[in-house]
């Protein structure tokens, strides 16, 4: 899987981000925000899960995990394969992907104002 460094820092607090899972493909500057974009999961222990959406099964820049409507779930546009992004590891739930997803750091500010994700 290619990788591309990155350091960015969001507002938790903007409209955006209110949602759970939400997607950020690019900073505030424009740079592109993990190889294909990062989704990002709030589990209910508080902790942020920060996903690539990079499929690592089909290692296409046009096959993208998303977010499925039941939101713990992401799946494949190419391969179908589904992730479980309501954990740490972003597991392998069914289909041909034998690789989890891969996972960026996060850190949130003292006051849980800012999320940043970097690896």
């Amino acid at each position: 899987m290619p990788n591309r460094r990155f350091n960015v820092t969001i507002d938790l607090m903007l409209h955006d981000y209110h949602v759970n899972p939400f997607i950020i493909t690019r900073s505030s500057l424009g740079e592109m925000v993990g190889v294909s974009g990062v989704i990002v999961y709030r589990g209910g222990d508080g902790n942020y899960y920060a996903f690539e959406r990079y499929c690592p099964h089909d290692q296409e820049f046009s096959c993208l995990v998303s977010p499925d409507p039941e939101a713990t779930v992401a799946s494949c546009s190419c391969c179908g394969s589904r992730f479980l992004i309501a954990s740490p590891d972003g597991d392998v739930l069914e289909g041909p992907s034998k690789y989890f997803l891969k996972r960026y750091n996060t850190s949130v500010s003292s006051n849980g104002t800012y999320l940043t994700i970097y690896n």
